[in-house]
């Protein structure tokens, strides 16, 4: 489905009326005015959301039915439970995106009503079935990236993992309260005070599950055993960068503040640094932290911390002088701007240069290493989750004989050895 969704994408590109102009949005009514290939992009999109759907059901039937003998409901790894909290948000929030996405092409096609005022429609109807997924969009892609996190601490701090419960429901609720909080995209929209303060309120509220992760991750590294290894430098920049996406969302779901940053620069380094600076530096970590089990081989270490090190200097510069440029009212979505706003601009893009430098280094190493780099062994991180159990990379079938489970993931003896 992927793949036919990149199809019909590019196949936009060729055919008369070009490809779509509207934005990532499609909002209306100018989406529905158009001539471009809104139609077919949007029916792409529609299809890419069908296998977002059956991924959800895919994760949820297999982590229900699936599971090894012995393995109840808080013996399942930390990622896992992350993972079954995504497949829910995919599966009760992109229909709603999907509905959204038909009545856009039957508004084209057949001229009914739905968003554009001109025949009745209600194009703030459009923004909020919008909204009522692609804030929860945020975490599908959030959610396994904190997993990712949970996953490789306790490894690297020797340390068993703290408030195995509190993180495992904090996934829960996240993806629960999320569902709730899409009005704060929409507070210049016009909607009555008294939506704009439930929706701040809510926005409050999702925020603690996440500072429940945050002091989890930390607390179990107290007193541990750490060893500074490439997956544990990009967890240590997750927690970082991404609590500073959370603090400065909280900023944004002020009623008071948002009015002043809606739609500038502001909003874009938020973005970012939730966006790349947790799901990025999370999928680099994870990246890292796996490869041994993927390909049987390790990565130079030195050269991946010397790419962490370009990645975490040039993601700072290149997004945080969006903060003071949104702050100074810089909008987002223009191509220009006042020669005020130069100077910031210059170090952002040679931000940029530096972040792609890091890029470069990290998957160039990886890339050598497939070939090139020393046999890793089964489990050269000495992890204590059930793939580490089996050979790197896995045979046929990850086991010669279905595993038995007898405790939780994650345990540690005092002094960081694991036991037998």
């Amino acid at each position: 489905m992927v793949v036919l969704y990149h199809g019909l994408a590019l196949l936009s590109l060729f055919t008369g009326d070009g490809p779509p102009d509207t934005g990532w949005t499609f909002y209306v009514p100018y989406s529905i005015k158009t001539g471009t290939n809104v139609t077919l992009a949007v029916s792409a999109a529609f299809i890419l959301g069908m296998s977002s759907i059956l991924t959800g059901i895919n994760f949820i039937t297999t982590i229900h039915r699936m599971r090894a003998p012995g393995m109840g409901w808080f013996r399942i790894p930390l990622f896992v439970w992350s993972l079954y909290a995504t497949a829910w948000v995919q599966i009760l929030a992109t229909p709603v995106l999907g509905i959204t996405l038909l009545l856009v092409i039957v508004e084209r096609v057949f001229s009914v009503g739905f968003f554009d005022p001109a025949k009745g429609g209600d194009p703030i109807l459009f923004q909020h079935l919008f909204w009522i997924y692609s804030h929860p969009a945020v975490y599908i892609m959030i959610l396994p990236a904190m997993g990712v996190v949970t996953e490789i601490i306790p490894v690297f701090s020797r340390r068993n993992i703290f408030g195995y419960k509190a993180i495992a429901f904090s996934s829960m609720a996240i993806a629960s309260v999320g569902y709730f909080v899409w009005g704060h995209h929409m507070f210049t929209s016009g909607m009555s005070d008294t939506a704009r303060a439930l929706f701040s309120f809510i926005t409050f509220i999702v925020a603690v599950p996440s500072g429940v992760k945050v002091f989890n991750w930390v607390a179990s590294m107290y007193k541990g055993s750490i060893r500074v290894d490439a997956p544990l430098l990009f967890v240590f920049s997750f927690i970082f960068l991404f609590s500073i996406g959370g603090l400065t969302g909280l900023i944004n779901g002020a009623l008071a503040t948002n009015i002043h940053i809606h739609g500038t620069y502001f909003i874009v380094a938020h973005f970012h640094y939730v966006m790349f600076g947790g799901n990025g530096f999370a999928f680099l970590a994870g990246l890292h932290y796996w490869f041994p089990k993927m390909s049987g081989r390790l990565y130079n270490e030195k050269l991946s911390k010397i790419g962490w090190g370009f990645l975490f200097a040039g993601f700072n510069a290149l997004y945080f002088p969006m903060f003071i440029l949104g702050w100074q009212g810089l909008p987002r979505r223009y191509y220009d701007y006042l020669p005020k706003f130069q100077g910031l601009q210059v170090v952002s893009t040679v931000g940029s240069w530096v972040l792609v430098t890091g890029l470069i280094i990290i998957f160039w190493n990886l890339l050598r290493s497939v070939k090139k780099g020393p046999p890793s062994g089964p489990n050269p991180w000495g992890g204590t989750t059930l793939e580490w159990k089996t050979g790197s990379p896995p045979p046929d079938e990850n086991f010669e004989e279905i595993p038995q489970v007898t405790r939780g993931p994650y345990y540690y003896r005092e002094g960081g050895t694991t036991e037998a």
